[in-house]
């Protein structure tokens, strides 16, 4: 069960940070064409174009919360690699600092789709939820 939580925060990570590999020569684009990468993954949903914004606004702000994610997480990851390298394995620290990063990483999605669920009507929600795979790395 653990590692199915971390695949698919891992997963949601990969392909937030996808969604967001962008920049103003695209954002102009979008206005001009309507046509970026987020909204033509979102294009069977039939959002309104106020829904569309909104779901726009909560992936830009948890966008910026996985950038200060990463940032803790690489330091994470450091620490991981030091208790390793120790001459005796203390399991019990490095499960401690694994399941931290793996709690801020389930935290994260869980908020993000919390509020993405209240934008979306339940017709929308049952299509999104066949697409939750899309949103992991495979």
């Amino acid at each position: 069960m653990k590692r199915l939580k971390i695949l698919v925060v891992l997963c949601s990570l990969f392909l937030l940070n996808q969604l967001f590999a962008s920049d103003h020569k695209y954002e102009h684009e979008y206005e001009e064409h309507n046509s970026t990468h987020i909204y033509k993954n979102l294009d069977y949903l039939q959002l309104s174009s106020q829904q569309t914004e909104e779901i726009k606004n909560i992936l830009i702000k948890y966008r910026k919360k996985y950038a200060h994610y990463a940032q803790k997480r690489a330091k994470k990851e450091s620490t991981l690699k030091e208790l390793f390298k120790k001459d005796s394995f203390d399991e019990k620290e490095y499960e401690e600092a694994l399941e931290e990063i793996i709690e801020d990483e389930i935290e994260l999605e869980t908020k993000m789709l919390k509020k993405i669920h209240s934008v979306l009507t339940p017709k929308q929600r049952e299509k999104f939820s066949y697409y939750l795979k899309e949103w992991r790395v495979e």
